[in-house]
């Protein structure tokens, strides 16, 4: 139970309770499973009521504690629900059926356990039918797709297609629920098929069965340039493509976004929807939630190349979040699609009776087609697999852990499509402008594994998937069958890198091959390279058949045998040889280890060794100081013997002699000291007297003297000033300044 139950909620009262009151023997596709913000919602058939439960709480500690509430809404759907959505701020839950949508508005989680209006078991909430009388009475219109749109500001816009090829936009403003706008997409439905409800446009295709939303754009603003897209497609229509492992292209780069030269024409964001018609039309339109704009429809798009799809309908699209961005088409026989959106230099004029406004600028480059297994194939129906191919709807639901991935449900099970070339596709757009690629940037092909089988090929009833969400805490699924069984599954969140061989050239194969074994050993991690030994070559879905449906013995007999014999022919080669690789590393890693044992042992001698020249030299220093010691000692004995002599010694003569004649000198130094300040003296009385004399002898200038000379200065200082003046005019006239 615990391989079926990763988070351990399967047995939780909220599914007990759930499951009791289930549609018995519903061949319609439901999704009675929605979470959001780690709260997960299911419906409750018999109360006509939502419930509740806070997974992450519910796995936590206190989980015992943790029970599931029932959000009662004030006015109860008069429809059958087949589907829940909540929007991304988890304030409103829609739920939608063939003949209406409501909308209830969640009240505030709160603590212990962020359940909803003070952990009441039964709460009540506001809820808003959509259109209510018109919906429920009309017996030829009917919902088919509703998504809250995510350009909502306020997160209140929910989007509705039905059948009759309209788009309702509705917002949930001031306690009330309002038709915002319609927008046809397409022809209105003329006329039933005899006998049955369906449209003539739903035979030939031509209604929309699901729709989209791709990453905003800025309106009236060109923002990607395309000069190069017609080398990606010349490029990509040189390879004809046949299957997923087929697949060789190398296209020339898509451009990147250019700088904007005026930032005054972004008016606003706008979020395209990509409607999906039922003969794989593609339609795109741009709904300004401010209605500045009008909406206008575009398409279809243009097709790179032409998949054989006439024996299957469209049933569901996505757009991936990555760059460009990815289309991801399914049909009704299980083969989906992979494209690239990319815009065109103009429209195509091969599309007829559509006017210039309403020619798509953008196309579809097809780079790979998958398709999947809608149930498990037993040896004995090999040979009639084509007249017993199975058909039902295949339903696409997004991976936000990883915008690379994404499921598909269907009545046969599940399948999760992993698309390995979307980082080299965004590290290439990202790239130099002068990049030219020397790899195929395609050259890993898209795997599909195949999570939950609930049909065989030769059975004739199935166990529906009537419930499918995704927790990402940790990643992982949760699936409501229709036999009341509950699963969820672990999904790995980081995908194993894909086999060397398949993906390597001749030549790096030749330089691989020259490789020494220990080199190619220690080149990757040794858990990585047991993971890929031990990684599945076939998918192995887990079965989960209706309990209801008869199975012979010898179905059963099939079954087993078919899965003996892939553990025989498959698992015990690749656990043989992950036991050999085991034995050959372990025995490897010995070698090494008795190196490093001999090294360790060398290593401990040469420490011995230092140890020993560290303890000598410390001795060595202890008996320099202890030297140094006794010559100072030696010193001062020395000294005192030499005081206690009677006579002098000969340094003391010759020191006595020195001293005698330093003072001889210092006594004739200071008489001619004298003699020089009685010098200095003498001039100082000199050269004053001699000032004194010549004050005297100043001449006095007479008056007509002084007159004369104050005129001439008086002349002169004129003569300089008008020489000023003219000086800075001739300045002003040449420009000086």
């Amino acid at each position: 139970m615990a391989s079926t139950d990763y988070l351990g909620i399967c047995e939780h009262k909220i599914f007990k309770e759930a499951c009791a009151v289930l549609p018995k023997l519903t061949n319609i596709p439901l999704n009675l499973v929605a979470v959001r913000d780690s709260v997960l919602f299911t419906w409750d058939f018999s109360n006509n009521c939502v419930l509740s439960l806070n997974v992450k709480a519910a796995r936590g500690k206190g989980g015992d504690n943790v029970i599931h509430q029932r959000l009662l809404p004030l006015h109860p759907p008069l429809f059958s629900p087949e589907f829940l959505v909540a929007n991304d701020s988890g304030s409103l839950l829609a739920v939608a059926g063939v003949n209406g949508v409501l909308v209830l508005q969640l009240p505030p989680r709160c603590p212990p356990y962020g359940a909803f209006d003070g952990n009441k078991d039964l709460v009540y909430c506001r809820s808003y039918s959509l259109d209510e009388r018109f919906l429920s009475c009309s017996e030829n219109i009917q919902v088919r797709k509703a998504k809250f749109h995510p350009g909502s500001v306020s997160d209140s816009h929910i989007l509705v297609l039905t059948s009759d090829n309209v788009l309702r936009l509705y917002q949930i403003h001031n306690n009330e629920a309002l038709n915002v706008g319609t927008y046809q997409i397409g022809d209105k439905p003329g006329g039933m098929f005899p006998g049955t409800k369906t449209t003539f446009l739903d035979i030939y295709g031509e209604a929309a069965v699901d729709f989209d939303f791709g990453l905003p754009e800025i309106l009236e603003t060109k923002t990607e340039s395309i000069e190069k897209r017609p080398k990606l497609v010349e490029a990509r229509r040189e390879k004809q493509l046949v299957n997923p492992k087929s697949v060789n292209i190398v296209p020339k780069r898509l451009e990147k976004f250019q700088n904007l030269k005026n930032q005054h024409q972004i008016d606003e964001l706008v979020w395209p929807i990509y409607i999906l018609r039922g003969d794989f039309a593609v339609f795109t339109i741009c709904i300004d939630l401010n209605r500045r704009t009008k909406a206008v429809l575009k398409g279809p798009c243009r097709f790179s190349e032409q998949s054989e799809t006439a024996e299957s309908d469209a049933c569901s699209i996505i757009c991936l979040k990555t760059t460009p961005q990815i289309l991801c088409i399914a049909s009704s026989t299980g083969i989906i699609i992979h494209s690239i959106l990319v815009n065109t230099e103009e429209p195509k004029d091969d599309v007829l009776n559509v006017s210039s406004e309403n020619k798509c600028k953008r196309e579809l480059l097809v780079f790979e087609i998958v398709e999947l297994e809608l149930g498990l194939v037993l040896p004995d129906d090999l040979s009639d697999v084509e007249e017993i191919k199975y058909k039902c709807p295949v339903f696409l639901h997004k991976d936000d852990s990883k915008v690379s991935r994404y499921f598909a449900t269907h009545s046969a099970g599940i399948h999760t499509i992993n698309i390995n070339c979307t980082e080299e596709l965004h590290n290439y757009v990202f790239g130099p402008d002068d990049e030219d690629p020397t790899f195929d940037i395609f050259h890993a092909p898209s795997s599909a594994e195949y999570l939950i089988c609930t049909k065989t090929s030769s059975s004739k009833k199935s166990n529906p998937v009537i419930g499918f969400s995704l927790y990402y805490e940790p990643t992982s699924v949760i699936t409501l069958l229709s036999d009341a069984r509950v699963v969820t599954l672990g999904i790995l969140t980081a995908a194993l890198p894909p086999k060397k061989e398949d993906i390597l050239t001749g030549e790096d194969k030749v330089l691989g091959d020259n490789q020494s074994p220990l080199k190619k050993m220690l080149n990757e991690p040794f858990d990585q390279y047991i993971q890929k030994i031990l990684k599945k070559g076939i998918s192995r879905p887990l079965l989960k058949l209706s309990s209801t449906a008869s199975k012979t013995p010898e179905e059963c007999y099939e079954l087993i045998r078919l899965t003996a014999e892939t553990f025989r022919e498959e698992d015990f080669k690749n656990y043989t040889k992950a036991r050999e690789e085991l034995e050959k590393r372990a025995h490897t890693l010995n070698l090494l280890k008795q190196t490093q044992k001999k090294y360790i042992d060398q290593l401990s001698d040469s420490k011995e060794l230092r140890l020993k020249a560290e303890c000598l030299a410390e001795k060595y220093e202890d008996m320099k100081d202890k030297q140094d010691e006794l010559l100072k000692r030696c010193e001062t004995l020395l000294m005192l013997v030499a005081r206690k002599k009677p006579e002098p010694s000969d340094a003391e003569k010759n020191f006595m002699k020195d001293l005698q004649g330093f003072s001889e000198q210092c006594a004739t130094f200071q008489n001619s000291i004298e003699k020089v300040k009685n010098k200095i003296k003498y001039q100082q009385v000199q050269i004053q007297n001699w000032k004194a004399h010549e004050i005297k002898k100043l001449p006095v200038i007479g008056e007509m003297q002084s007159k004369t000379i104050k005129d001439s200065l008086r002349e002169s200082t004129q003569k300089i000033n008008e020489m000023v003046k003219q000086v800075n005019e001739y300045k002003v006239l040449l420009n000086l300044d």
